[in-house]
């Protein structure tokens, strides 16, 4: 059976019937209840007309470019038990983990469908997200156990960054506090483009498995 595309908000969706109500269009991309939010379908370069949710729209017609839909007021979406409101009817994990600074490199984003179901961004942090007043999400820490080469002792590290100063501690145990110790932190055998390298105070790199790390410590007295 044929299937017929249409974009709403950038993104694209797809269905089997060629004339379609504006509602099942809202439905379709995951936006509801309906009556929340406007339609508008977009006519040409020089702008929209909105669709009314009980109006048909032929999706074989020429000219049909896409759909924006926006919401009438703020959406109430509860991110970690907290409750913000936002007026963009989609988002990316991005941006929602932004609304808790929730640094990605440490967390990722789950979202909670129908109050036990359960939708993980993980990897896919640039999806757009539907988003509506029933909207729940959760943020994660990122736990993946790598083994890592330090000093030529192996070490387990179970964040996807590691900094200067965690490396350090790794293979010292502790940061000297005598301000003429000076450490040198360099890495090879790391992620595509940042293959080798060294580490400065203040900087982090992201970690691969068997990554090799050579701590040195001097002293300049």
């Amino acid at each position: 059976m044929a299937k017929f595309i249409f974009k709403l908000n950038n993104s694209t969706f797809e269905t089997e019937n060629s004339i379609i109500k504006g509602s099942e269009i809202l439905s379709l991309a995951g936006l509801g209840p309906v009556e929340d939010y406007e339609l508008l379908q977009k006519i040409n370069e020089k702008g929209f007309e909105p669709i009314q949710l009980e109006e048909e729209v032929d999706l074989r017609e020429v000219g049909i470019e896409g759909f924006r839909a926006k919401p009438y007021r703020k959406i109430p979406i509860i991110v970690d038990g907290e409750t913000y409101e936002v007026e963009e009817c989609f988002m990316t994990p991005l941006e929602i983990m932004a609304l808790v600074n929730r640094d990605e490199r440490e967390f990722f984003l789950k979202e909670i469908r129908n109050g036990d179901v359960e939708v993980g961004y993980r990897e896919d942090l640039e999806h757009k997200v539907g988003l509506s007043r029933k909207s729940v999400f959760q943020t994660c820490p990122l736990s993946i156990e790598y083994h890592l080469i330090v000093n030529a002792k192996e070490k387990v590290w179970n964040k996807p960054f590691i900094s200067y100063e965690e490396v350090i501690k790794l293979a010292y145990g502790s940061i000297s506090t005598d301000p003429n110790v000076c450490y040198t932190v360099i890495y090879k055998r790391g992620p595509k483009g940042f293959e080798e390298g060294s580490l400065v105070k203040g900087q982090k790199v992201k970690v691969k498995q068997r990554m090799i790390f050579n701590v040195t410590a001097t002293n300049k007295s």
